[in-house]
């Protein structure tokens, strides 16, 4: 690689910065991975956490390094309709990224906003869901005092995407990847396949085995991600892989 390249991952509700830092090993050298911690999260739990995606990308902008470096913007879940919502601020600006990376995540105009509402104004019904899924671990959601500082992120997170849903279509004049579970129960593969009517350079579904934390069973993903990055800053289109469905 001959220049910097950043590498922005989002997380998931009510996931922190740390989620990411493992895939480091994965990417290219030269490749700068930037793992944002958001408010009330990990490391910035004492602050308030925010309940709109304008406002968490405002909180972002100024804290994706060096604006010169080319830019590949990726989230899972959430953090995918953060990674859009970031991607089009970029784009107003005059600095759109290289590339958009959605994960697990469905469109702003499919988003279930009476679901995600109902689950940040239910405590006890938000963390059966968090459980469900995996991403929390048991000891955690067992102790009174720890699952009041994992509810307090998840339910603004929550109200995040109560909030966040788009009847209009908003293209991204950037190339569009996306991922999906082929078991995730969340974002199945059709509904994350809904991003191609956002992209107005479709680069195509991957599916890959897993349910709705799919990038964290397997090094598929930053090994996709560190592929991706390569080939972008070599000014190549990414090689075929086996996971694209279209």
């Amino acid at each position: 690689m001959n220049s910097t390249v950043r590498l922005v991952c989002l997380p998931y509700a009510g996931g922190g910065a740390d989620s990411y830092r493992p895939w480091a090993s994965a990417l290219p050298e030269g490749c700068e991975l930037i793992a944002p911690e958001l408010p009330g999260h990990g490391r910035r739990l004492p602050e308030r956490p925010l309940e709109r995606a304008e406002d968490v990308v405002a909180d972002l902008l100024p804290r994706l390094g060096d604006p010169a470096a080319p830019l590949v913007v990726f989230g899972h879940s959430m953090g995918g309709l953060l990674a859009y919502e970031l991607c089009d601020a970029l784009d107003r600006s005059g600095t759109p990224p290289q590339a958009l990376v959605v994960s697990a995540m469905g469109p702003p105009d499919l988003l279930d906003s009476a679901r995600s509402n109902a689950l940040a104004e239910d405590p006890e019904a938000l963390m059966d869901h968090v459980a469900g899924l995996g991403s929390t671990p048991s000891p955690v959601l067992a102790d009174p005092g720890m699952r009041a500082l994992v509810l307090r992120p998840l339910q603004a997170d929550f109200r995040l995407l109560g909030r966040a849903r788009r009847t209009e279509v908003r293209e991204v004049p950037v190339p569009l990847y996306a991922l999906a579970g082929d078991g995730d129960p969340v974002h199945p593969p059709h509904e994350v396949a809904g991003w191609q009517r956002h992209a107005r350079f479709w680069k195509g579904l991957r599916v890959l085995p897993g349910d709705h934390f799919f990038p964290w069973a397997s090094d598929s993903v930053p090994r996709f991600l560190g592929g991706l990055v390569r080939s972008l800053a070599a000014g190549r289109t990414p090689a075929h892989d086996p996971y694209k469905t279209s």
